[in-house]
C-alpha cells in the first residue's frame, strides 16, 4: 500500500519527504505542478472491499505520523460492523482526517475533501482536469516502482480475506458513484503520460 511505498521512496531517496498521507491532487504544494503525475487505479469493487476490510481490520502503524488514537480505530470498526453492501451504501466515515477524535491533529492526514471514502471516486486523486496524468493499474504498481527506482515491500496488508459478493446491490451502487473509475479501470496508460 502507501506505507510501503512510502518506505521505499525514502529508503531510496533519504531527502524526500511526505507531507500529506492521501492528499488529493489539487492539494500537492506548489513547485510540483511540473512534476509527472501518477495514479494508481483500482477496480472500484476490488478498492470498496480493501478499504471495508482495512477499516474493520485496521492495526495503528508504528510508522511516523502513525499513532491513531483508540477512539477512531473504535469508529472505523463501528462503521463497518454490517455487512460491506450496508457498509457502501451508508458509510458516512471519511476515513483519512487529521482530527485524530481524541483532541489532537495530525496535518499528515490532512484531505481537502472530506467526501465520505464509500463515496470518493479515485477521480479526486488523479485529476486529469488539472493536466497530464499516468493510471496506472495497481496490479501493474511494480511499473512506478522501476520508473521511481525503488523496491516495495508489501507491508500493512488487512489480515481479513473476505470477498463479499458483487451483488445487484453493490454493482448499481457503483456504478452510479464511480463512473470514471470503472471507466478508468479498463483504459490504462502505461506509455501515455496523458489520460482524458
Amino acid at each position: 500500500g502507501s506505507t510501503a511505498l512510502r518506505d521505499a521512496v525514502q529508503a531510496t531517496y533519504p531527502k524526500a519527504i511526505t507531507l500529506y498521507r492521501h492528499m488529493e491532487r489539487p492539494g500537492i504544494p506548489a513547485g510540483y505542478e511540473n512534476w509527472d503525475v501518477y495514479c494508481l487505479i483500482r477496480d472500484p469493487f476490488d478498492r470498496m472491499v480493501s478499504i471495508y476490510n482495512y477499516m474493520t481490520d485496521f492495526r495503528p502503524t508504528s510508522k511516523p505520523g502513525g499513532g491513531a488514537s483508540a477512539a477512531w480505530i473504535e469508529r472505523l470498526r463501528n462503521d463497518t460492523d454490517r455487512p460491506f453492501a450496508d457498509w457502501l451504501a451508508d458509510s458516512l466515515e471519511v476515513f483519512t482526517d487529521p482530527i485524530n477524535y481524541d483532541g489532537t491533529f495530525l496535518p499528515y492526514y490532512n484531505v481537502m475533501e472530506k467526501t465520505p471514502i464509500a463515496r470518493k471516486s479515485q477521480y479526486r486523486w488523479a485529476r486529469p482536469d488539472l493536466g497530464p496524468v499516468t493510471l496506472i493499474d495497481i496490479k501493474e504498481a511494480v511499473h512506478l516502482y522501476e520508473r521511481l527506482g525503488v523496491k516495495v515491500q508489501k507491508t500493512n496488508a488487512s489480515v481479513r480475506q473476505t470477498r463479499p459478493e458483487q451483488c445487484d446491490k453493490v454493482q448499481s451502487i457503483l456504478e452510479d458513484r464511480f463512473q470514471w473509475d470503472l471507466k478508468a479501470a479498463t483504459k490504462f496508460h502505461i506509455e501515455e503520460r496523458e489520460y482524458a
